[in-house]
């Protein structure tokens, strides 16, 4: 779990952590940490139409995301946010330093993995990113085993989930990859 070289831009670092995790519970994450060290928070909406907004420091984070819903990304970071992006791609450009918690909804297939994230030119602070993100993964459990529609498995020791996530899954709720028709399956589950 330490920051890696960012091979297109190399003055930049970057991190990330693959998850399962509810949408209250990253929503819960991001308000805390924006709470215990005073981070400034935006919200994206990527639909129907791209709409940014920034949360002012102090504000409920859980009913910000709860009045410009539907919410599909949270950013924070130490400084106040531009937020005239016309999409999720110039926001983050714009708005360099910034670390993302993308939200996934429980659907009707299962709950996708999603990751929170982060490319930094400041290693020092992306480190610190990552402090906080292992002070949290404590309370997280972690392993399992990707499973593509053909049955072949891989065991991937660094995929992490909450209890939230743990619950679903011992509830029969599929743990669905990010991307595409694989799932997981919890090394604490199996």
């Amino acid at each position: 779990m330490a920051p890696q070289p960012n091979l297109f831009y190399p003055e930049m670092m970057h991190f990330a952590l693959a998850l399962h995790a509810t949408r209250e519970e990253l929503v819960g994450l991001a308000a805390s940490w924006a709470a215990a060290h005073e981070l400034d928070v935006s919200l994206e909406r990527f639909f129907p139409d791209y709409l940014v907004a920034a949360v002012p420091r102090g504000a409920d984070v859980a009913a910000a995301v709860a009045e410009f819903e539907p919410v599909r990304r949270i950013c924070l970071r130490q400084g106040p946010f531009d937020i005239v992006a016309s999409n999720h791609v110039q926001h983050l450009a714009m708005n360099r330093e910034a670390f993302s918690i993308v939200l996934e909804p429980l659907s009707d297939d299962g709950l996708r993995a999603t990751a929170l994230a982060s490319k930094m030119g400041d290693e020092e602070l992306l480190r610190w990113w990552v402090g906080l993100v292992r002070e949290s993964a404590e309370e997280m459990h972690r392993g399992a085993w990707a499973i593509d529609p053909a049955g072949r498995r891989k065991h991937v020791s660094d995929h992490w989930h909450t209890a939230g996530a743990h619950e679903l899954a011992v509830a029969g709720v599929p743990m669905l990859s990010a991307h595409g028709s694989a799932h997981f399956e919890f090394d604490d589950l199996v």
